[in-house]
This record gives structure tokens, sequence and C-alpha cells, in this order.
């Protein structure tokens, strides 16, 4: 071959290369490999280092990932540790005086990351003794959600060498550890002794419990203890501790918020029901003659609504709120208050404006209502409107059942107030199960504090019938008198609560599938209640049936609950438990 011809040849290869670019070399598979630890100072499980800088070095350029969350001393720090990123390097330097001869832990968790991929060098711990030995004990456990058996993720979980129950709330723990999402934790580097085990939803980050945080304690002391059997093997424990996590029945009072999103009406919510409501005055020489007082059912929040167009004018109206919110300890104090509140009118053209104000005037009040064609045999009949009812013309409410295709008979009922927040009345009345009926609500039977009426209304119902239900008898194997009975839907909501007998039925269960969890109400309040650290009292003890049960229409169902045939921890259905943690 001559140069002519090698020359074409190397033009045809070079010209293919150019097209097939786009094919090259791809870079290969992605990256999954975490950063590997080349080198530590003091290396893990030195003695007699005083240093109070600790220096890790990588095999790659690395990044930190919420470190502030992640990162957990032992023992706590007073104050956080200064940490930096350098290259392929973590530098950690101390701003408290490391103690004599002490234990130290660093526990990064997954913080440190490789630079590209971000990929985590999981529960990465490195330890180190001030002293001439290093402390090697460990503990384990789990921590669980008390009311549900869910385990909880982020809960810090500490030894506390001091044994007096005061040094919970006055002391920081000495050997912490934090939940996994399994609500797994533990203690690593403990020095021999008996500790007091606790668990903490650390709002605060001083390692001490406060008033309103999450707690979980163990009633008995815990030995740290590591035992080798004749053939070699090593045993540290305890590995088996539980703790139940739970919030005391406390709730800060205090005003949340004052609103007024519309011109005539002013809302004020309080962070928990109030026990003795607040008193209201308008300031400015203003009057609430014509300010007509809401309050919430669960007396979480007074409606103002202005009926005064004079009131509802007004850009801005102070008033006076006299009530009891919590104090640092969550004593209740009274105080009083200003509170201002400013409606902001939209920009609006005069032909909306306009529109608005014909539809005000010509508004209606809207009647809702429970009836269906297949009510539930235990609902009872209501009415309701969107605005407070300021007064009803009973005789004008009329409900008639079906006796065939052309007669009916009236059926009679009674009308009585639903709510204190005056939106709704319960229509009291006898309705037969696989029956029809009619409601009839005349024009201008319901009048809203605006004095507008409503239109007539009528509305079909009916009543299912016992075959379209499923009915459940659960026997108890270890019957106690304080059980008391939950069915669940499947997103382990509480639909049922109701006093367990040895043979406790069921009846008018719509067909689905259930849960069931039984608890021990030992205060007899006829619910679920919390622990007490004041009282050192634990929650009350939450059982599950270990398995979904399928009801069908027309059936009977009969199971056996036996709350001992499993461990307390493992008798929640897997398909239910998710992690409490992530609620918070």
């Amino acid at each position: 071959m001559n140069l002519k011809h090698y020359s074409l040849l190397f033009l045809l290869v070079l010209l293919a290369s150019c097209a097939n670019r786009g094919i090259g070399p791809q870079g290969g598979p992605k990256d999954t490999i975490p950063p590997k630890v080349v080198r530590e100072i003091p290396e893990n499980g030195s003695v007699n280092y005083t240093y109070k800088t600790v220096t890790v070095h990588f095999d790659e350029y690395i990044q930190l990932d919420n470190i502030a969350t992640q990162l957990m001393i032992c023992p706590p720090q007073k104050e956080q540790p200064d940490i930096k990123q350098v290259g392929k390097s973590v530098k950690l330097t101390f701003k408290d005086d490391l103690l004599d001869s002490t234990t130290y832990s660093i526990d990064f968790g997954a913080s440190i990351c490789d630079y590209h991929e971000k990929n985590p060098l999981k529960s990465y711990y490195l330890a180190f003794s001030t002293g001439p030995e290093i402390d090697s004990l460990e503990v384990f456990g789990h921590v669980y959600n008390a009311e549900d058996l869910n385990p909880v993720s982020g809960v810090i979980v500490g030894l506390q060498a001091n044994l007096d129950d005061s040094a919970f709330t006055t002391l920081p723990m000495t050997r912490i550890s934090k939940t996994n999402e399994q609500g797994l934790f533990g203690i690593h580097n403990i020095k021999a002794g008996s500790y007091r085990l606790y668990g903490l939803g650390d709002l605060s980050s001083d390692y001490m419990y406060q008033t309103g945080e999450g707690l979980a304690w163990a009633d008995s002391l815990v030995t740290p203890v590591m035992e080798i059997d004749s053939t070699g093997n090593v045993y540290v424990g305890p590995s088996d501790l539980v703790l139940w996590y739970f919030r005391e029945d406390k709730t800060r009072h205090a005003l949340m918020r004052a609103r007024r999103e519309e011109a005539h009406r002013i809302v004020l919510t309080f962070t928990a029901p109030q026990d003795s409501m607040p008193q209201l005055r308008l300031l400015d020489s203003l009057s609430m003659e014509s300010v007509y007082v809401q309050t919430s059912d669960r007396r979480d929040s007074i409606t103002l609504w202005l009926r005064d167009s004079s009131l509802i004018r007004l850009d801005t109206i102070r008033l006076e709120l006299s009530y009891y919110r919590s104090d640092s300890l969550y004593n209740l104090e009274h105080a009083v208050d200003t509170i201002v509140s400013t409606y902001r009118a939209p920009n609006l053209t005069p032909k909306v404006v306009a529109k608005k104000q014909r539809e005000a005037r010509e508004r209606r009040v809207e009647i809702r209502s429970n009836a269906a064609t297949k009510m539930d045999v235990f609902d009872t009949l209501f009415i309701a409107a969107q605005l407070p009812i300021e007064h009803i013309e009973a005789d004008s409410i009329r409900l008639r059942q079906r006796i065939d295709s052309t007669r009916w008979r009236n059926i009679p009922l009674r009308v009585e107030l639903r709510d204190s927040a005056h939106m709704s009345y319960w229509l009291l009345c006898k309705l037969e199960k696989g029956k029809e009926y009619e409601l009839t609500v005349d024009s201008n039977a319901v009048w809203d504090i605006y004095g507008k009426t409503n239109r007539r209304k009528v509305l079909p119902l009916g009543v299912k019938t016992d075959d379209e239900y499923a009915k459940l008898t659960v026997t108890f194997a270890h019957y106690d008198p304080h059980m008391r009975l939950q069915v669940l839907s499947d997103q382990d909501k509480v639909l049922r609560d109701v006093p367990a007998e040895e043979r406790t039925l069921l009846e008018y269960l719509t067909p689905a599938g259930y849960y069931l969890r039984m608890y021990l109400d030992l205060n007899g309040d006829g619910k679920w209640t919390p622990g007490s650290w004041e009282q050192k009292r634990q929650p009350e003890p939450v059982y599950y049936f270990p398995a979904k049960l399928t009801l069908k229409a027309n059936w009977e169902f009969e199971e056996t609950f036996d709350y001992t045939a499993k461990p307390q921890t493992e008798s929640k259905p897997q398909e239910i438990r998710k992690d409490a943690g992530q609620k918070k």
C-alpha cells in the first residue's frame, strides 16, 4: 500500500472517531464507595491523650453533612467543639477543658461523605482516654413510643452516674447515644458501675429533662457487664434494654395568634383548650354589644363576629384579653394582653367590589347535613350552617318515612343544640334499619347571626341493614378488668375505644380490614394516659393483636386475644409499624 492509501485510511478512521464522539468513554459505573479512614490522631483506642484536637485523614476529598445534629460526643460538652473540614481531613477542636482519666468518644454518625457523590461513611466512631485506661463496657436497647409501640428515632438515650432522681433535671447525662430509625441505641465506652437509664427528646440540647420534652426512663438500675464464657465468646450488655417514650400530658397555655382575614371576623387561637374562658373587652370606647363571641367546641379558639357595619369598616380594632397562660414551669398565671387586629382590604376593581356587595346582600344560609341514603345505624341526624345559628324554627323541620311508593308517615323529631359554637343542631328521632326517609327544612327555618335565612331543602336518607355489617367477638385469654379495647384502621387510627369484657362483642363494623389494640386503663379515666415524671409513673401499657383482621358483610367473627403470647415489643404487626420519630 502506498502513502496515498495510508493517508486515505487515516482520514476515514479520524472521521469515524469524530462521528462517534458521543459513544466514547462514559465514565464507568457510579461511585458508591464512602471515604476510608487512613489515619487518626489520636488512634482509636488511644490512652493518655491530652491534646484538645482530634484529626482524621481520609483517602479522598470529603464534605460534612448535617454535622450539628449528627455529631455525638461523650461526655457531653457544655460548649460544642469547633469542627472543620479541609480537603481530605476533618479536624475537631474541643472548647471545654478535657477531664482527667476520662474516656472520650466521638460519634460522627453519617455526617462524613465523599465530595462528589455524597456517599456517607456510616457510624464512624472514635474513642480515646486522657488516662492510662479506656472504658470499654457497652449497653444496647430500643426506644418505643409508649402509645402505639412504634420505634422512635432521634431520641437521646443516656446513662447517668448520679443515681438521684433530681439528676435527670439538673445534670447532663454521663454517657449518651441517639436512636436510629429502628429505635435502636448503643452506648459505648462505659465505666464499670451502676447507672440510671433515660431517654430524652432534648429540645434544649442540654442533655437534661425540661418540662414539655419527650422522655422515658428505666425503673431499674443498669449495670454494664462484660463476660467471657468457657468457649471464649464475649458478651457485653445488657443488650435488651427497653424504654417507653412519651410526652407528659402537659401543654403550654398561651395565645398562639390573632388574625383578621375578613373584615367582619377576628379569630383568637390558643395553644391548648382553656379551662376558664378568657374575658374580652374592646378598647377605644368601642362596645361589645354588637359582637357575637363564639367559642370552639375544643375551647382552644374564640371567634369574634362583628355585626355592626361601623365596626366592620374599621381598619384596626384593639381589644383587651384577660386569660391564663403558662409560666416556664407550666404553671398557670393570670395575664392581660392588648391585641391589635388589623384588616387590610384587597385592592379590587369597582366591578369586583360591586359583585361582592351584591353577593353579600343575596347570601342565604347554606344548610348541610349528615343525611345520606346509607346512614350507619349508630349515626345521629344533624343539620349545620357555615355561620353561627341564632334561631331555629323547629316546626319548620320535618321528617317522614316512606311506607310504599305513594304513602309516607311523619316521624316525630326533637331539635337540640349540638355544639357550643352554635353551628349545628341535633335532629333527635328514631330511625329504623333498612327504611327510607325524607328530611325537609323549610325556607326561613334557620337564621344566622347576620339575619340571613335558608332556602327550602329536601334531603333523602336511608339506614343500613344488619346484613351490611360484620360482627366481631374478642375473647381475652388473660382478662383484666382494667382492659380497654381499641379498633384501629389500617392507618393505625383509633376507630373505637370500648371497655373490654372477657368476651367483648363489637357490632356494626363496616366490612374492611382492622387491627386491635388493648391497653390497661390503670387510672380508670377511660382513655390511654401517658406517664408522669413528677409522680414517677410509667405510661399505661399497650398491647397489639398480632394480625390484621379482614371482616366481611353479614359474617360473625371470633378471635382470642392473648396479650402474653408475644413480647410486648414484638406484638405490633409489621405492616403498620413505622418510625414515630418522623412525626416530631
